[in-house]
């Protein structure tokens, strides 16, 4: 805030040093002749000066004291009152345009002061001869519209890029261009207002330095047209190169308003390609760079949710089946498949649950499943469904695989190792060990999202769906952990260690089935 307090007077200083310049060294002094302390105009120069700065310290204290608190972070704007905060807002984005408003009336007060009071004053005060009106035009003109209009144009861009970096407090989510009646200075009126503000702002005064010169030199002898050429010379050479120097001043802030925001949305972009999604581009103002800022962070918004999403949905499937899932390469809309079904059940879970406290049950069903959905995940498994204490799991769809049966035992081997590990931390604990019954066949389904209206899920039916839960059934009969389907058995490319049960008749079905205890 310093730096805002500072540059106003500053700039203003400048401009006021040039016009000066101007004045004493460059403008011919002998429009006024006569008995004049030297004193008098730098004295009578100071007291207006003072004045001046007055007034503008007075608009300055008046501005800054309700906006002080917010730029400087010391008071959140979301602690005010809905109607203060409307208003901060809409003053912090005319903030820059009203300074530089402000400032040209003061200019325009100073061109009146200086150009047409003093000369008055002067002639009053010492009995001099009264200079002429265009005399008075060509101060006034020099210093309204070449100090003034200048000097306004170069603080608004100044005080613009420096009060950027104070609007996001008045603004921490963004959203500029939601403030209604509020002045708006697009990239395309700021290269209009700079080009005409450099053609047309000089013209009157080199119009009027022009006028005066050539009636002077029609009144004149031959020496003293010379001494007015010279003279004209100086001038126009001075406003020339004061010119170029606003120029360069001008083109340097009017590009800087623009590669800002540009620089912000490019480090952006280079963070999003660094998958660091909690980026957000600063909008600093209300024109087509702040909405490309806006659009910009409601982007990366959408790819946060996104991911968020990819990320939930990597907790049913493997990551590619949910690539493939999200880019929309599997229909489910409903198709025959071939695939493998897993069906897992613990044993004792009644007396599981009888014997401890229902958290500690949850926990050590939570346990469970965690271990057992990782080892079907890591072997691209689709968990369909949790009942009770039941794992219902698929391999070969959404996603086909040619290798289901294969990925569906080696899944169902990694959760016996997995169950192993958990029964020693729950030993250690000090609960009894857990023990499943795991059913496998391979087999054609029915494939799609089932359900109603309001909720659908994937699901699988079929007889093949119907056979392997009764398999899971059968490893309580044989005592043993998997049992495999005949089916699932003749699919398999890999060595496994297996032994053939007896062929078993199960409901629903008059052939008997041929299943196989699988050992390792």
């Amino acid at each position: 805030m310093n730096r805002i307090i500072l540059l106003t007077p500053l700039v203003n200083g400048l401009g006021a040093v040039a016009i000066y310049f101007y004045f004493s060294f460059i403008l011919p002094s002998h429009e006024m002749m006569g008995d004049i302390p030297a004193y008098f105009s730098p004295l009578f120069t100071a007291i207006g000066t003072v004045v001046l700065c007055l007034i503008g310290l007075l608009f300055f204290r008046k501005s800054l004291r309700n906006m002080f608190d917010v730029a400087l972070d010391k008071t959140q704007i979301h602690s005010l009152e809905e109607s203060e905060i409307h208003h901060l807002q809409r003053e912090a984005l005319k903030f820059p345009m009203v300074v530089a408003l402000t400032g040209f009336m003061i200019w325009v007060l100073a061109g009146f002061i200086f150009g047409f009071l003093e000369p008055l004053i002067t002639a009053r005060i010492f009995n001099v001869k009264t200079p002429d009106l265009v005399f008075c035009m060509r101060r006034f003109l020099g210093i309204s519209l070449l100090g003034g209009g200048i000097t306004s144009l170069i603080l608004y861009f100044v005080m613009e890029n420096t009060w950027r970096s104070y609007v996001p407090n008045f603004f921490p989510e963004g959203h500029l261009n939601r403030v209604k009646h509020v002045f708006k200075l697009n990239v395309r009126k700021r290269f209009l207002i700079v080009f005409l503000g450099i053609i047309f702002i000089p013209l009157p005064t080199m119009g009027m330095t022009i006028f005066a010169s050539i009636r002077e030199m029609n009144m004149s002898d031959a020496i003293t047209r010379s001494q007015i050429i010279d003279s004209l010379v100086w001038e126009l050479g001075f406003i020339a190169f004061d010119l170029v120097a606003i120029v360069i001043i001008l083109a340097y802030f009017l590009t800087k308003s623009i590669l800002v925001p540009l620089i912000g949305i490019k480090k952006a972009i280079k963070e999003i390609e660094n998958n660091n999604l909690d980026t957000q581009v600063k909008i600093l103002s209300n024109d087509e760079l702040g909405e490309v800022a806006e659009g910009f962070n409601l982007m990366i918004n959408s790819l946060k949710e996104s991911q968020k999403l990819r990320e939930s949905f990597g907790k049913y499937v493997c990551k590619e089946i949910r690539d493939e899932i999200i880019a929309g390469n599997p229909t489910l809309d409903g198709e025959m498949k071939r695939a493998t079904l897993l069906f897992s059940d613990l044993r004792n879970f009644t007396g599981l649950v009888e014997k401890n406290h229902p958290k500690q049950v949850v926990e050590i069903m939570n346990q469970y499943f965690n271990e057992m959905s990782l080892a079907v995940k890591e072997h691209k498994g689709l968990i369909l469904q949790y009942v009770g204490d039941e794992i219902e799991a698929a391999f070969g769809v959404p996603i086909g695989f040619d290798d289901h049966p294969e990925m569906a035992v080696k899944a169902a081997l990694k959760m016996r190792d997995r169950l192993a590990l958990l029964n020693k931390k729950l030993e250690q604990d000090g609960f009894e060990p857990l023990a499943h019954g795991i059913g496998i066949h391979s087999g054609a389904v029915l494939a799609g999202n089932i359900g109603s209206t309001e909720r659908m899920s994937y699901s699988l039916v079929g007889d093949t769906v119907n056979s392997a839960s009764r398999i899971e059934g059968l490893t309580k009969d044989y005592g043993c952990d998997i049992i495999l389907s005949q089916t699932t058995y003749n699919l398999l490319t890999g060595y496994y260690k297996t032994q053939q049960l007896a062929p078993v008749r199960v409901k629903g079905k008059e052939d008997e089935l041929i299943i196989y205890k699988l050992l390792s």
